[in-house]
């Protein structure tokens, strides 16, 4: 019986996504910037039904990443399998290449400092067939004041250092404008460099291809989005099957819901690759919304993302980000065996939830859904507050706080500004509603529903609250979720003194329940 899928193959905001395949298996990573542990690491036996089964990076090994760092840290992993080693490449802006290396993908993972060098970003590697080991990266203008150009460079035999100065081999800054993202591969003789240009919501996908490492490089477009509704199609990899089929991931922009990844067809016309399906006759693909599934000889599996979360067992499910390196005494497992306790020991001070390090988030997987979460407050000083949030550039949470008069939950809108770099963001809140309550016990609710009726698809939220769990009253107007550093809208928890004391209060998170809404 004959199977399709329909795009996206996942609605969670999987950033610049690269794919590999190591025998009958498909592995997949993508970007995460500064929430911690980063580089999810997905597996897949079928391309399309994914299954999250650990990150390779816990943390970034330089202060700066301690504290919310929003548009920093991971951009655009690379994904490599050589001589039983899996290997992740990504380039930290203002660090420089990291490499990373492991038998397994679920890790340990071994971290290589293969290049100090500030504006590098966007790193893939080949190993060639000939034992050489090559390296291609692209520029962030921000950092180097290059754009559109990509840079080869040879590394050691072990993939893991970068030997020599590098040679430009591409640059079409008014041709093709913001090319970035490069993908490196061999086929046929042919070395290939797969790239979006044009920009992450209008641009299109650009192949490379030369007989020689070095070039010349013919060019050619291959992916964009002409008549489908598919804006943007930007940066992936491409993966072919056991069954002689060849694929491509890449993400689509949706605002606060982030960057989507989607699957297209790959089909080889002349030794180029044609992606999607060919609409006009004109040799550049248009991404497909239904297609027949990938072949293979095995079951169709039952994988999905985690989201909801009982709090059971000694570590965080992987569906949980922080918004910094993790501190292992913002939180524990173990204190209250049937919750997960967020302390409010906030470690350098905090005064609004976009700067604190200990909110505790994870991607939307659905376009609607209900999260609701129920928590208890101890509470030791003034200030200490716990709740659940949508973050963004402009978020609001539900908190709870104990004051003099009683518990008293508040309704908060913060809106952060979005600097250049080398500016701190200003970031304001104030408080829109707020209701005294007599317990610390409370049952938040998260409300979060679609509209694409526009040019532009709307995130739209609504918070409620509860103090039995049976009946929920709706608090504040519905308002729509903004994305953040390059990242989707992303809900979340925490326990934080919003006063900047080092406080010994904490919260008990006993639950939280993700409801699609079909």
């Amino acid at each position: 019986m004959d199977h399709t899928y329909r795009n996206p193959i996942l609605k969670g905001d999987y950033s610049d996504p690269d794919v590999i395949r190591v025998g009958n298996d498909y592995y997949m990573i993508s970007s995460t910037f500064t929430y911690f542990p980063g580089i999810p690491m997905l597996h897949s036996t079928d391309l399309v039904h994914w299954e999250h089964i650990g990150y390779v990076a816990e943390s970034l090994p330089w202060p700066v990443y301690d504290r919310p760092n929003h548009k920093k840290g991971i951009w655009a992993p690379c994904l490599r399998y050589h001589n039983g080693y899996f290997y992740v490449y990504v380039c930290a802006p203002d660090e420089g290449l990291l490499a990373f290396r492991a038998q397994r993908p679920e890790g340990p993972w071994r971290m290589y400092h293969a290049a100090n060098e500030t504006g590098w970003i966007d790193p893939t590697v080949l190993f060639d067939d000939d034992g050489q080991v090559y390296l291609v990266h692209a520029w962030a203008r921000s950092r180097s004041c290059i754009d559109s150009r990509l840079y080869l460079h040879r590394m050691n035999a072990e993939g893991t250092k970068v030997i020599d100065g590098g040679r430009e081999i591409f640059h079409e800054e008014f041709r093709h404008p913001t090319t970035e993202g490069p993908k490196l591969y061999k086929r046929n003789g042919y070395y290939y460099i797969m790239a979006p240009a044009g920009g992450v919501k209008t641009g299109w996908e650009l192949i490379l291809r030369s007989r020689t490492i070095e070039g010349p490089y013919e060019q050619k477009v291959v992916l964009h989005q002409g008549n489908s509704l598919v804006n943007g199609p930007h940066q992936g990899g491409w993966v072919d099957t056991p069954q002689g089929e060849d694929w491509f991931i890449h993400f689509q922009d949706i605002y606060a819901y982030g960057r989507i990844p989607h699957l297209q067809p790959v089909h080889w016309v002349d030794d180029w690759p044609l992606m999607g399906e060919d609409i006009n006759g004109d040799g550049i693909g248009e991404p497909v919304m239904e297609y027949p599934t990938p072949k293979t000889d095995l079951p169709m599996p039952d994988a999905r993302p985690y989201t909801s979360d009982d709090f059971t067992g000694d570590r965080l499910g992987l569906q949980w980000q922080w918004q910094a390196n993790p501190r292992r005494e913002w939180y524990s497992m173990t204190e209250n065996p049937d919750a997960l306790r967020l302390n409010t020991c906030t470690i350098g001070g905090t005064e609004t939830l976009f700067s604190a390090g200990q909110f505790l988030s994870q991607m939307m997987q659905s376009y609607d859904f209900d999260m609701t979460v129920r928590l208890t407050l101890a509470a030791e000083e003034p200030g200490d507050r716990a709740g659940l949030a949508m973050m963004g550039y402009h978020y609001r949470y539900l908190s709870l706080e104990k004051t003099a008069q009683g518990y008293l939950l508040q309704l908060v809108k913060g809106d952060a500004r979005d600097f250049p770099r080398g500016h701190q963001e200003q970031v304001h809140e104030e408080t829109l509603e707020s209701v005294l309550l007599e317990c610390p016990e409370v049952w938040l609710r998260l409300q979060v529903r679609s509209d694409f009726s526009g040019s532009i698809p709307k995130c739209l939220t609504q918070f409620a609250y509860s103090t039995d769990g049976d009946d929920f009253r709706l608090i504040g107007d519905v308002r729509e979720a903004s994305a953040g550093g390059w990242v989707g809208a992303k809900p979340g928890i925490f326990a934080a003194n919003f006063e900047g004391r080092i406080s010994p209060g904490y919260a008990d998170f006993l639950s939280c329940v993700i409801k699609e809404i079909k």
